[in-house]
């Protein structure tokens, strides 16, 4: 085992918060880790950390940071800095994470715009050819080839466009776009999946799964964690904990650890009880040798407070409903909607009764969003009618945190300038235990919401919301920026709630554990399901088979360009561009030839061993491992032929 990176003695603290304290950690090469922890607790600063950006406080002994001569990192933050380079569009983007080699490419972008009108000048022309070298061997072509690949892997063509008029979830894919072909050997993904659409997370699971590199990536998606790392750190109490395996290895070993925790503290509390009462028997009962008993009981205080402060902290949730007794609460009868002419859903019979727990999955931009909008009656149907009760509350918590004001502090936004909280219940609650239910200190309350972390956003959304009492909950994707241990509360609470619920999401383990049924929308129809994510996913992937069956990668339309973007269509492709057609032509055989006997082994299993079933998974796996590798390489291969001709 190779060791790619050792630190140790890491020790930071921000004013009284102590994020590590003299933590370590070792990194192996093929490392593939999922790093949790709460909001807050210094998974990003670890990022920070290994990427050069935060320096460890100064301490003894001091901090240590060991690197193989092979340890190359890469950074993919959560939101990229699309406002600090409006001149990239999608096509060009990648190269902002590359600085010497967009010094470059804005100096051949300057030369390239003065030979447009002195083309035939010699030292103009020298420059360009020297510019071009420097490029390539910074090794700026193939990662442009390789970062177009995955663009076209990702459904992004349109490849003009600025990433500031994305969405998130098309910004989101061009940043997947950008770590995937990276040459770096270590690459930090920072929740890479939020605001994206379940086919596009599983084709980055495959993609991760098919990599030879290491990796460290920060996610809440449970299923994600569990089908591609195969080591858990977990950041708590200022401590870096590695566990070998995969989440669900991780769960194991936690159930084990909060087992024997609560066996030691139940010892010693007994223990304390019997030690009480012989403290309160008075100092002649005592006897001469009192001293040293009270001392360790003293000891013994100090330990069960140490154990109790080990205890996994949880948020306290309690969501109300307005206990309306109406068994069926909306109903949509041949409805449609569209905007003008453009039709976004149609043919729309649903039902949502009292109970119900619905999840609502799709592509991005599919309808999702619109169709909770219609629900909760921000928008009407051009057609058909939507019958709800009267007085008829929804409450939406809404992924685009629309709700908050930054500017507020955490008191004014959840307490309205009053020292106590009123529940749905009609009972009332001092403002600082109902914030610290959420996880939040004391020391947090007059500071404005703005310095919080996307997840204490989310959580401080769910204080204001908690306080509410609805007819029917509407959640718009309310996983991303929560940590897990508030996603296992929240997913908790949403089972055993007693009204209707709505989910839209792409947290597969959280739509498998709450939701009973599913509305899919495909087409500009919603198709219903019985239970939640898994039971609809075989229908999803034949989908994808049967629409991979009918159509072939459509061809770009576009020409081809030079690094700056100008046209070169009248140009002979280059040399490099043919040697690299012919080895892309020779790989593709090649990779094409091993699916052919992955699959012949595949067909070959013999189902009535013990090991048929696993083998037969692994098989699966490699064989779709080849086919994106095939994928990519067709693309490439394609953009290449416009060049020949």
């Amino acid at each position: 085992m190779t060791i790619l990176c050792n630190l140790a003695n890491i020790n930071l603290a921000f004013g009284e918060k102590i994020l590590f304290n003299d933590a370590k950690l070792t990194i192996n090469k093929a490392d593939r880790i999922g790093l949790i922890g709460l909001n807050g607790h210094g998974k990003s600063t670890l990022f920070n950390i290994l990427s050069g950006k935060q320096t460890p406080d100064i301490s003894t002994p001091p901090f240590i940071f060991d690197k193989n001569k092979d340890f190359t990192l890469f950074l993919i933050p959560q939101e990229l800095d699309v406002k600090s380079f409006p001149e990239l569009d999608i096509n060009n983007f990648w190269i902002s994470f590359y600085p010497d080699l967009y010094d470059t490419w804005k100096e051949l972008k300057v030369v390239e715009e003065k030979l447009i009108e002195n083309y035939e000048d010699e030292s103009l022309l020298h420059k360009q050819t020297d510019l071009l070298e420097a490029f390539d061997q910074a090794g700026g072509w193939q990662i442009e080839s390789s970062y177009q690949s995955y663009l076209g892997l990702f459904g992004l063509n349109n490849r003009e466009t600025l990433p500031l008029d994305l969405s998130g979830g098309e910004q989101r894919k061009m940043a997947l776009s950008i770590g995937l072909s990276a040459p770096h050997e270590f690459i930090l993904w920072d929740e890479p999946t939020n605001h994206l659409d379940i086919e596009t997370i599983e084709t980055f699971e495959d993609e991760l799964l098919g990599c030879q590199k290491t990796f460290m990536i920060i996610s809440h998606d449970r299923y994600l964690l569990n089908h591609v790392t195969n080591r858990i750190v977990h950041i708590e109490r200022g401590e870096i904990n590695t566990f070998q395996g995969t989440y669900l290895t991780y769960l194991e070993h936690l159930e084990e650890k909060e087992k024997e925790l609560a066996k030691n503290l139940s010892t010693l509390e007994n223990k304390h009880r019997r030690e009480l009462a012989w403290m309160r028997q008075g100092i002649k009962a005592r006897g001469t040798r009192s001293k040293k008993r009270v001392e360790g009981f003293e000891n013994i205080k100090k330990d069960i407070a140490h154990l109790k402060s080990r205890a996994r902290k949880s948020v306290e949730l309690d969501l109300s409903h307005s206990g309306r007794k109406t068994k069926i609460l909306v109903q949509i009868s041949d409805g449609e909607f569209g905007y003008n002419q453009d039709v976004l859903l149609k043919e729309l019979n649903l039902i949502v009764a009292k109970k119900d727990k619905i999840a609502l999955i799709g592509p991005n931009g599919a309808g999702k969003s619109t169709l909770l909008k219609i629900i909760s009656g921000d928008l009407s149907l051009n057609k058909g009618n939507i019958k709800t009760p009267d007085e008829f509350k929804v409450i939406r918590f809404d992924q685009k945190r629309s709700e908050l004001d930054e500017s507020k502090t955490l008191f004014e936004a959840v307490g309205a300038g009053q020292d106590f909280v009123h529940l749905a219940d009609g009972s009332r609650k001092h403002i600082m235990s109902y914030l610290e239910n959420f996880l939040f200190h004391r020391n947090q309350i007059n500071r404005p919401i703005s310095t919080l972390s996307g997840g204490e956003k989310n959580r401080l959304q769910l204080a204001m919301f908690m306080s509410q009492s609805a007819d029917l909950w509407i959640f718009d994707e309310p996983t991303n920026d929560l940590d897990i241990e508030t996603i296992e509360l929240l997913e908790a609470e949403l089972k055993n709630y007693d009204a209707p619920v709505i989910i839209v999401g792409h947290d597969r383990a959280f739509l498998d554990n709450i939701c009973k049924s599913t509305w899919l929308v495909h087409e500009k129809k919603i198709e219903v399901f019985e239970g939640g994510y898994s039971q609809v996913a075989p229908y999803l992937h034949a989908l994808e088979l049967e629409k991979a069956n009918q159509s072939t990668r459509p061809k770009t339309e576009e020409k081809p360009k030079t690094v700056g973007g100008e046209k070169e269509s009248s140009k002979k492709p280059s040399l490099k561009d043919q040697k690299r057609f012919e080895e892309v032509e020779q790989l593709i055989s090649e990779v094409d030839d091993k699916i052919i006997a992955l699959e012949e082994k595949l067909s070959a299993i013999d189902y009535s061993s013990e090991d048929a079933a696993q083998d037969a998974q692994d098989l699966q796996k490699e064989i779709q491992t080849f086919k994106n590798q095939s994928e990519k390489l067709m693309s490439e291969w394609e953009e290449l032929a416009e060049k020949m001709n």
